[in-house]
């Protein structure tokens, strides 16, 4: 089973690392970040269990929008029998 993962800061450096080690993994990742261009250069070199959120988390209304965007696009499918 498949796991969720949020990453923020996905883009570069240690976020990016931990990102690509839970996208080795077979989980569903997704990028945060302020910088969409690193997010998609990421996103292309995770492969299709990433997803790119861009957003800037010290602004509240980003955190708002991404939350809502993250939960539509990552929710888990249903499992009603």
């Amino acid at each position: 089973m498949s796991r969720v993962v949020v990453v923020s800061g996905g883009g570069t450096g240690i976020g990016r690392a931990i990102a690509a080690v839970f996208a080795a993994e077979g989980d569903r990742v997704g990028l945060i970040g302020r910088r969409a261009d690193m997010l998609e250069r990421t996103l292309h070199e995770l492969g299709a269990g990433a997803t790119a959120f861009p957003a800037d988390l010290r602004d509240a209304s980003e955190v708002e929008r991404v939350v809502s965007e993250l939960v539509h696009t990552l929710e888990a499918p249903s499992t009603s029998s």
